[in-house]
């Protein structure tokens, strides 16, 4: 009878999430060691004890106020206890057989059919989520090509895994030999349920991550519909449909939507005791965090996902290298650059040739090229941005976002005239022409690329022609387009402060600059601002803003803050005025007097002026010196 009882307990207890096992093992340890029949439970634990007393109710009580899970009875402790000697302690104590060994032994025994269900059990598609990239790709080996051919599920779980090797042309290729060139369209197989099942069309979701594709809102509603063919306890795929939508809202910078969907994700992937994909939809969340601003967010995520990683009993390096590209840009921002530079400098190359998910990717591009640019200089950065070029799988969104980061860099380092080359190089309507004239359509953009073409352009207007009447307008347009981000929108509100400034509106550039500054105080990120540290400089020279902005300690702490990650290693200052530098910079560029003149709306014979005091400030005779000796200086 003891056995039966055992078996049974043993039974019901496999039944429990794998973390509600823990605690249960963890209880009835305490009481065969002879101490109370409970224990506290941890922050992180509170849902799962919970849960655990409400599936038990005769057997546990949980008390939330003392965080406590106790056993109701002795009888019930004595019966545990005899439960541990049998087949329960397997089940709470020990982890059951290793299912990789149980499929090796299948397929050695030639018991493919068997193999294929434990192979299911296992995770499926998401077999490599749970056991790793070794035994997923040894399992999968070792099915003869005949079986692979006829079973769906080792199909897509050798293109997971080529998608986690980075090799997304490989996922592609195994997809479209097996289901036909369809499978090259994601639209065209959502929309044919009856021809391929649920689990392609959800891998081939899966894929179009990978792939950058971009969702149109039709095709998000389509997609969302085939969500409800899944079981509501289908937690593992109902979590992958999730963490991909996540990725789209992501796209669009829908961040409320993105938060949303992250703890769907996340409940269900805890559900089904998937820890290394907790640990993405943590990763997600640090993006997020960083676009919205949020610095202790960012961090308290960032932990978070250290704890999900320290949860996966397999070795998963390219993991680990994510993670620590995330901590790195969390340093970053706090102020310390040095572990992403170090991190740009010894990992980068592992990084971009695994497996790459596109959010991941545009938080790569915008804080490495940054680092690079700012602690090592403009020559390395650009060469960082063009390794990522050769990726196989590069999209028209993709080079765009790289061509962004390359003309951001470039405005940054006053190379106005190579910036404007790559803008123009663009193929988009949103032009120099059309930023010039629009105004009240600014505030309609909703594409992120236009919106980011716009606001390069806008920077250089407001660099070359800051008096024109129509940018302050302009600017506060898209200050009340709704699909900026918080990090855009902290660079226009600094835009406003200086455009007031230069329009003689001091009042309302001291208000404007002095709200941006507490801001920033009160939520951490600051590197959004540091391409415009010209824009501050400028604000700060008037000595009416300044005496205001430094009343304040928080606003002196963020201009320190602002100046320590711009400090410059030239020995003195440049003795040139602001137009001869503007003069000079073109000039370095390569720029005739003409082309200088028609730039910066002066005559021919103000640019020899200009030229002239250069030269006899600088002690040269030509402009090759001239500008040789001023980045030599670094002025440029």
């Amino acid at each position: 009878m003891r056995h039966v009882v055992s078996s049974l307990i043993a039974d019901l207890i496999k039944l429990l999430p794998k973390n509600e096992r823990e605690l249960l093992r963890r209880l009835c340890e305490a009481v065969e060691e002879g101490g109370e029949p409970a224990m506290t439970v941890s922050n992180r634990e509170r849902t799962s004890a919970a849960r655990l007393a409400s599936r038990l109710p005769s057997t546990l009580r949980y008390q939330a106020s003392g965080r406590e899970l106790r056993l109701v009875s002795a009888d019930v402790s004595n019966l545990l206890r005899v439960a541990a000697g049998g087949s329960a302690a397997i089940a709470l104590n020990r982890p059951a057989a290793d299912p990789v060994a149980k499929i090796r032994a299948a397929q050695d025994s030639g018991d493919f059919e068997r193999a294929i269900s434990l192979f299911r059990e296992s995770g499926g598609v998401y077999f490599i989520h749970y056991h790793g990239n070794d035994a997923c790709l040894d399992v999968l080996n070792r099915f003869p090509q005949e079986v692979v051919d006829t079973e769906e599920v080792l199909t897509l779980a050798l293109s997971m895994h080529a998608l986690k090797a980075g090799n997304i042309p490989r996922a592609r290729f195994l997809m479209v030999q097996r289901y036909g060139s369809d499978m090259l369209n994601l639209e065209t197989v959502i929309r044919r349920p009856g021809r391929y099942s649920l689990a392609v069309r959800e891998f081939r979701f899966v894929m179009a991550i990978y792939e950058d594709h971009v969702v149109s809102n039709e095709l998000r509603e389509l997609l969302f519909d085939m969500l409800a063919e899944f079981p509501i306890d289908e937690h593992l795929h109902r979590g992958g449909f999730y963490n991909s939508m996540l990725a789209v809202c992501l796209q669009r910078q829908e961040l409320d939507e993105a938060e949303e969907i992250a703890k769907r994700a996340h409940h269900h992937y805890r559900e089904a005791g998937a820890h290394l994909l907790v640990f993405y939809i943590e990763l997600h969340r640090v993006v997020f965090s960083l676009r919205r601003g949020m610095l202790g967010e960012a961090e308290r995520w960032s932990s978070q996902a250290r704890a999900a990683l320290d949860h996966v009993r397999f070795d998963t390096p390219a993991d680990r290298r994510l993670l620590n590209l995330l901590d790195a840009v969390v340093a970053y921002e706090r102020g310390e650059p040095e572990n992403l530079v170090r991190f740009v400098a010894e990992e980068f190359d592992k990084f971009a040739y695994g497996e790459i998910w596109p959010t991941v990717v545009e938080l790569a591009l915008v804080y490495c090229s940054q680092v690079v640019s700012h602690q090592v200089g403009l020559g390395a950065a650009l060469s960082f941005l063009d390794k990522w070029r050769v990726q196989e799988w590069r999209s028209r969104r993709f080079n765009l976002a790289i061509t962004m980061r390359e003309v951001d860099i470039l405005q940054t380092a006053n190379r106005w005239q190579s910036a404007s080359d790559r803008l123009v190089a663009v193929q988009s309507r949103i032009n120099l022409t059309w930023v010039e004239s629009a105004e009240e359509a600014l505030s309609r953009l909703v594409d992120p690329i236009e919106i980011e073409l716009t606001m390069a352009w806008l920077r250089h207007l407001i660099q070359h022609l800051p008096r024109r009447p129509i940018l302050r307008d302009q600017v506060g347009a898209l200050l009340r387009n709704e699909n900026i981000g918080e990090r855009e929108r902290g660079r226009l509100r600094l835009w406003a402060a200086y455009l007031a400034r230069m329009h003689r509106d001091v009042t309302r550039a001291r208000h404007l600059f002095s709200e941006l500054l507490e801001d920033i105080a009160r939520i951490g990120i600051i590197t959004h601002l540091l391409g415009d540290i010209a824009l501050v400089d400028a604000l700060l020279d008037d000595k009416r803003i300044a005496a205001h902005v430094f009343s304040s300690a928080e606003r002196r702490a963020t201009v320190r803050k602002l100046h320590a990650f711009t400090q410059r290693r030239e020995t003195e200052r440049t003795p040139l005025t602001r137009q001869e530098l503007r003069v000079l910079r073109l000039v370095a560029e390569g720029a005739t007097n003409k082309f200088v003149a028609r730039q910066l709306r002066l005559s021919e014979v103000t640019v020899k002026f200009h030229l002239t005091n250069i030269y006899r400030k600088m002690g040269c005779r030509k402009r090759g010196e001239a500008a040789a000796g001023a980045r030599s200086l670094g002025w440029l």
